[in-house]
């Protein structure tokens, strides 16, 4: 690959010698005279170096240097002058410089620093990729799933590394949300300053807790440069009306939000404000990574067929952190043993055979799945007098999924005697 130098010298027969030097020796030269044309040049082409004249007409090359080192950090800059004292040597070097060649000078003797300022430069870009590259590979390495919904989900969720936006994280409990958050920090410009998660349920005064008041700084100054992570914002809706005046008045001398949600009414409410929007998959959408993740849970246990399928089959509803749960219970009961199914729940059995004998055939026109489940969901309402817990139960659900199905769906009952 060629590189590209750029020559700032108010004098035209140096530009000349150097750039004949600098094309003989394979780079490509450009020429400037002065600041302001140096900084289109810049503006416009990939400048790889520069050789800056401390001595410019009408123009100091300190300021020149400022400039290019403020516009253009990873540039190489190598000073020239016909008036070097030490400390312009010094100063210069201060502000970046990589070197500093008093003139007259050997052309040879500045080829060869040319050569070697750049050689240092390709070293450093290839150790700060390697670097980024393996830590960010780290930072997702604990996200676990071969599945395609979930590699599509990882693939959006590394092109937020290097983006500054708020991110909106949506999904179902325990789908991975806070670990993809975090995941993504870790792998940030941002991973040496804090993340700091904020659990809104367990605060007597949220909005004191997140922003702070005369006497308490809150979470948002204390994270400073780094991320801050909401957690349960569904549980306190009254701070959605200050949080999106925040995100509306961002100056970028701020944390990171990342907000996690099942809420699409939530998310849509600070999805104006948010720069990012990212849908973490149900595991009973990603088929193949449930006995995937059953394996990691127990490294060291087997799974008997039945057991297997009897977990591939299952639907859920609390995700990859009910599968964990699951598998960690069966570890102890099955000793040394292989995992078969009287170590699983027997609600787990219970909603296989449930579905093994479900009375409905598929018409051959199909069917609205959401439609069934709705109307499900209201026979069990209906049936429970409104108690939600009972509902639940009877759809082989928690309570928890249940009051989450029903806010996804617009559905509300009340209890009756």
């Amino acid at each position: 690959m060629t590189r590209n130098v750029l020559i700032i010298d108010d004098e035209a027969n140096m530009r000349w010698v150097l750039g004949q030097a600098l094309e003989q020796a394979g780079y490509t030269a450009h020429g400037a005279s002065g600041g302001d044309e140096s900084m289109h040049i810049l503006a416009r082409n990939p400048i790889d170096l520069v050789l800056l004249d401390l001595k410019l007409r009408g123009e100091d090359g300190l300021v020149v240097l400022r400039q290019v080192r403020e516009r253009w950090p990873d540039v190489v800059v190598m000073m020239l002058t016909a008036y070097g004292t030490v400390p312009n040597a010094v100063e210069a070097m201060h502000l970046g410089a990589a070197d500093f060649l008093r003139k007259p000078f050997d052309v040879e003797e500045v080829m060869v620093k040319v050569a070697r300022a750049l050689e240092r430069r390709a070293m450093q870009q290839q150790i700060a990729h390697l670097t980024a590259t393996q830590f960010d590979s780290v930072a997702f390495n604990t996200l676990i799933g071969t599945s395609v919904v979930w590699q599509d989900t990882l693939r959006q969720a590394q092109t937020l590394v290097t983006s500054e936006s708020d991110v909106l994280f949506v999904g179902g409990s325990g789908s991975g949300r806070a670990s993809v958050a975090r995941a993504i920090h870790a792998a940030s410009t941002r991973h040496r300053a804090p993340l700091i998660e904020c659990d809104m349920r367990i605060y007597h005064d949220p909005l004191v807790t997140l922003f702070g008041n005369e006497h308490h700084e809150g979470l948002w100054a204390a994270a400073g440069s780094g991320t801050l992570l909401i957690r349960h914002l569904d549980d306190v809706p009254e701070t959605l009306p200050v949080l999106g005046e925040r995100l509306a008045e961002s100056t970028g001398h701020q944390p990171r939000l990342f907000i996690v949600t099942h809420h699409q009414s939530i998310a849509m409410a600070l999805a104006a404000q948010c720069g990012a929007y990212l849908t973490i998959p149900a595991l009973c959408e990603r088929p193949g990574d449930i006995a995937l993740l059953s394996r990691t849970f127990a490294p060291d246990h087997q799974f008997t067929p039945e057991a297997m399928q009897l977990l591939e089959h299952y639907h859920w509803p609390e995700n990859v952190t009910e599968l964990r749960g699951v598998i960690q219970r069966a570890v102890q009961l099955a000793g040394a043993a292989p995992i078969d199914v009287p170590h699983l729940p027997s609600w787990m059995v219970s909603a296989a055979t449930a579905l093994s004998t479900y009375p409905m055939t598929l018409p051959d026109e199909g069917i609205r799945l959401e439609a069934v489940e709705q109307g499900l969901i209201k026979q069990a309402l209906e049936r429970a007098y409104g108690n939600k817990s009972k509902a639940a139960e009877l759809l082989g659900l928690t309570r928890h999924t249940l009051l989450y199905r029903m806010e996804k769906y617009g559905i509300s009952a009340q209890e009756r005697d």
